[in-house]
């Protein structure tokens, strides 16, 4: 090769060289301009991805989510803390009830916890609380809104005597604690089985003293003064003796354990229990002998009462009521505790006012 043509080659690998240098630096921009738009476009469209295959397979989309950003993961160990402790403190109707029924005052005062009530309503009650006081009685009352907590008491702590008042949480404490086979009872399954549930039958709906002494003997009260702290109750009965000293607030605690026992199946040592066998023992609440709960509303709503009632018997003196009502303004817990013996006309006048103050102020 002559030097002449040398220097032509020479210069012209030096063009060549030039211009693949400039094709690198050319591919190397556009590979980096690829890179941002994968990042913002195609992410997108892996996104879009990843929803398909959740709505199809929830392993698949921890798997991608994995694979692709550990930020999402991240993101995601937080929503399901955050998700767990949410549920840990999710509210339910035993909750929100047991809630206003413990923080509400309980002196001799009206006193609402969740809510404020209006004059008219305040008026309402103070009349109805003076009809009471004007014939030397002492009336007392809770009344809570199973969804809200709102709550409305007066003279909560007072201690009146149960009467047969207290039949009702006995024989859900018995059911419950699984002391007796509830499934079993209302088929009338044996013998024995059968026994108790004539006895449950007649205790509930005409307030069978005879029958429920049996079932206390039988059973003892054991179950009930168990059932009775776990509602945080200080309701405690002594051996062969299944009535109490109580007030209205423990009462209202003892029917809403017993709300979560009929309606929602919590149970305090129970099993299998049935919808069937739960039916029944409600059932036999929804009219039961002398509930004013029942005379002043259950025309138009349902509701599951026990009421009782002594006219100096052993120098005591009661009429009492308390149970579950099913209003269309929303489920509620009602206990009334007086000694205004005979005097139904009261309860049931003051149990309409109170109904009506929960329609208008302490529903959802």
């Amino acid at each position: 090769m002559t030097a002449g043509k040398h220097r032509r080659y020479g210069r012209h690998v030096l063009r060549m060289e030039r211009v693949y240098v400039r094709r690198r630096r050319v591919a190397a921009l556009i590979l980096a301009m690829l890179a941002i738009m994968m990042g913002a476009g195609i992410g997108k469209g892996v996104t879009g991805v990843i929803g398909v295959v959740n709505n199809r397979n929830h392993v698949g989309t921890v798997r991608l989510a994995e694979s692709g950003n550990t930020t999402s993961r991240s993101q995601e160990r937080r929503s399901k803390v955050e998700t767990s402790e949410k549920t840990k403190t999710k509210a339910t109707p035993i909750s929100n009830a047991m809630g206003g029924i413990n923080a509400v005052d309980g002196s001799a005062a009206i006193a609402t916890t969740g809510f404020t009530l209006d004059d008219n309503s305040r008026a309402a009650l103070d009349a109805q609380i003076a009809n009471f006081t004007n014939s030397g009685y002492t009336a007392s009352f809770v009344l809570t809104d199973l969804t809200t907590g709102r709550t409305l008491a007066y003279n909560a702590d007072t201690p009146i005597y149960s009467a047969s008042a207290i039949k009702a949480p006995f024989i859900m404490s018995l059911a419950a604690t699984g002391t007796i086979d509830l499934g079993k009872v209302q088929q009338a399954a044996d013998e024995q089985s059968a026994e108790i549930k004539q006895n449950i039958d007649s205790t509930l709906t005409v307030s069978d003293n005879t029958a429920y002494k049996w079932l206390v003997d039988t059973f003892d009260v054991n179950a009930f003064n168990t059932w009775s702290e776990q509602a945080g109750a200080s309701a405690r009965m002594t051996t062969g003796h299944g009535y109490v000293t109580t007030s209205a607030r423990d009462m209202a605690r003892l029917w809403t354990q017993g709300y979560g026992f009929l309606f929602q199946h919590m149970n305090s040592g129970a099993t299998d229990v049935t919808d069937e066998s739960l039916q029944w023992l409600s059932g036999d609440m929804t009219d039961s002998l002398n509930s004013n709960i029942h005379n002043a509303l259950g025309g138009t709503q349902t509701v599951y009462t026990k009421a009782g009632w002594i006219s100096g018997d052993g120098d005591l003196y009661a009429l009492n009521d308390g149970g579950l009502v099913a209003s269309p303004s929303g489920p509620y817990v009602l206990t009334v505790l007086t000694n205004a013996c005979d005097r139904n006309d009261l309860l049931t006048s003051l149990i309409g006012t109170l109904d009506s103050v929960h329609s208008s102020a302490m529903h959802s």
